[in-house]
């Protein structure tokens, strides 16, 4: 901005950082033409790489709407050369594919309008608007953001909306929020920043339906409740053409193993260029992680937390997990479904695999009955003996990053 070059950090958060006046900034609306700008390309990449669902930003801090709306102008419509609703490409693509479809919708922050947050709270736009009050807010909240959400609701049907902000709502706005949700769509998933972006290490609160943790933060253990992971690929959620700092692909892999055996989901962001398109660096990564979900797939997809998430290399801490791709010993972390277990090896084993979790007295307590691995064909060896499930290792790898077994239990 002005020469000021922001190399790291979230370079969404560019009209705070750099505390840009409002009316400076919404003229970057009049240049702003992602002309490159795929709805199908992009739900094409998500589907490719294993994803389920994709989350959209609608409305991020700095207050400009994604998406056609009667209350403002200042939408991707109606102040942009663009001219088209970008919200409602992605949500037709998205179901034509067979993807869920969200709405990430930033609640309680707005920087560009004078009845955003009030200057008692942090991280707010104090350079335009000093004097905001309470009553500013209370007056925001009622007449724009909870008609836009239900704008969102009625014109795109999200499966998701998925909120972001400070928790300025009164437990009145709140109740309101919520009821007006299951009013319009009954269905539609409530993440847990609908209250509050402190990660709360407890169950989920009434008004949502699962816990978004802190931005990459990975839990140390299994929660007991349904959990998400909002990660990126490297600094910055919104693209910064000077942030290289790129994850290889492994690491992301390693990652959602960690994430899924702990019962969370992967929320993986992608930020796209001013022209609409997906970097090209992300798309490699996408595609190197779509390859390794088409052979262990099974092992990620409708799976559950088992007795112990793992077992060698463990977390070291919430943020970090075991996703490093360097590790010297081989991790193991499992997931459950049905009477099979998935063991999944975070480095390739040179000889006879022991899991210790399988021991013929230890966390299983099961009878083996068979064992394979996630896409080979070559027969696995084991036994079960009192210090673990010893498998053989097939002569060829079948895929990259992470190797599955699949321990199928006889029946109880």
């Amino acid at each position: 901005w002005k020469d000021n070059v922001h190399a790291a950090g979230y370079s969404e958060w560019i009209m705070f950082a750099e505390k840009i006046p409002a009316k400076e900034y919404e003229k970057l609306a009049e240049k702003f033409n992602p002309s490159k700008f795929d709805a199908m390309a992009w739900a094409t990449v998500a589907k490719q790489a294993g994803m389920k669902y994709m989350v959209f930003t609608t409305k991020h801090h700095d207050g400009f709407s994604m998406f056609k709306s009667r209350l403002t102008l200042y939408n991707v419509v109606d102040a942009t050369p663009f001219k088209r609703d970008v919200t409602r490409e992605l949500a037709d693509a998205c179901r034509e594919l067979g993807l869920r479809f969200g709405c990430y919708y930033s609640i309680d922050r707005d920087w560009y309008r004078p009845q955003g947050p009030g200057n008692a709270y942090r991280q707010n736009n104090v350079w335009d608007y000093p004097n905001s009050t309470r009553a500013d807010f209370d007056r925001y909240f009622t007449t724009f953001a909870m008609p836009q959400v239900e704008e969102l609701l009625m014109n795109y049907r999200p499966d998701v909306l998925w909120f972001d902000g400070i928790d300025m709502k009164t437990d009145a706005q709140l109740e309101d929020l919520y009821r007006t949700i299951r009013r319009l769509r009954p269905e539609c998933l409530i993440n847990s920043r609908i209250k509050t972006c402190s990660f709360p290490r407890q169950i989920p609160p009434p008004y949502c339906d699962y816990i978004t943790s802190g931005d990459n933060e990975i839990l140390e253990r299994a929660p007991g409740f349904e959990w998400e992971n909002p990660g990126s690929m490297n600094t910055s959620f919104g693209y910064n053409q000077n942030d290289h700092n790129w994850v290889d692909a492994k690491e992301i892999v390693f990652r959602l193993i960690d994430i899924v055996s702990k019962g969370g989901n992967y929320l993986l962001n992608v930020g796209p260029t001013a022209e609409g398109v997906i970097p090209q660096p992300s798309i490699d990564r996408l595609m190197e992680v779509g390859k390794w979900m088409a052979v262990n797939g099974e092992a990620i997809y409708g799976t559950s937390p088992w007795k112990v998430y793992g077992e060698g290399l463990q977390s070291e801490n919430a943020t970090g997990g075991p996703a490093k791709s360097e590790a010297s010993s081989i991790a193991i972390r499992f997931t459950a479904k049905g009477n099979s277990l998935y063991c999944i090896c975070l480095a390739w084993p040179e000889k006879n695999l022991v899991v210790r979790s399988l021991a013929s007295k230890g966390a299983a307590q099961r009878q083996v009955v068979s064992v394979r691995m996630l896409g080979s064909k070559e027969a696995i060896t084991w036994r079960q003996t009192e210090n673990g499930l010893v498998l053989s290792v097939p002569r060829e790898r079948p895929c990259q990053h992470a190797f599955v077994y699949r321990i199928d239990f006889k029946e109880n």
